[in-house]
């Protein structure tokens, strides 16, 4: 069932014309792909430049690198949905941020999204959880518990060890994954594909 989940993800990338690519062991989710055009080198970068101010806000804040061969820049989107925990339901959001790596070389161009932070924090550990097993995700939690000294310890690991509860809290995360992965998987593809096509027109007008 996990392989399917995980190959109907990747599937959605190859329907929409990208690649997004869904690594449910390291809890990754990115885009890395050569792209073949016909333009040289410099058309490649002038444009993407280009495509880079329009698409940030604030372009030259967020560019780290922006040479004739490499745009590295970061960017940011939010995400969310409903999430349901000890008989409450919250919507709860995420901003997530990604680091946008470009390379230009005569015909074809390379793209890189990756580098995902839920909030700030390094993305990967919360969606490798999404994709966790109940008994995979129980052991996850007991071993968080070893390293935490706060107050509430011995209440946690009791509902842990408690099957129905922890259930129940094993279902409210999958079920919150279930509903923001393809919300990401959709930001990536849009940001792939509004940088494609940008590339591809010819006339290379702007929106007015």
């Amino acid at each position: 069932m996990r392989t399917l989940l995980i190959l109907a993800f990747i599937l959605i990338g190859f329907i929409g014309k990208t690649q997004v690519v869904v690594d449910s062991i390291n809890g990754k989710i990115y885009v890395d792909r050569v792209q073949k055009m016909d333009l040289n080198k410099k058309e490649l970068k002038d444009r993407a430049n280009r495509w880079v101010a329009k698409t940030y806000n604030n372009s030259n804040y967020v560019t780290r690198i922006n040479n004739e061969d490499n745009i590295l820049t970061k960017g940011a989107f939010e995400i969310g949905a409903d999430y349901t925990a000890y008989g409450a339901t919250v919507y709860s959001s995420r901003k997530v941020e990604y680091t946008l790596d470009l390379k230009f070389k005569d015909g074809r161009y390379k793209i890189e999204i990756s580098d995902l932070l839920f909030d700030g924090t390094d993305a990967s550990m919360s969606l490798a959880v999404y994709f966790m097993s109940l008994e995979q995700y129980r052991e996850f939690s007991l071993k968080a518990m070893e390293n935490y000294d706060g107050i509430g310890k011995k209440a946690a690991i009791k509902r842990i060890k408690n099957d129905k509860k922890f259930k129940k809290d094993y279902e409210s995360q999958q079920n919150y994954g279930k509903k923001i992965i393809p919300q990401i998987i959709k930001k990536l593809e849009q940001i792939d594909l509004s940088l494609l096509n940008f590339l591809k027109n010819k006339d290379d007008k702007d929106d007015w």
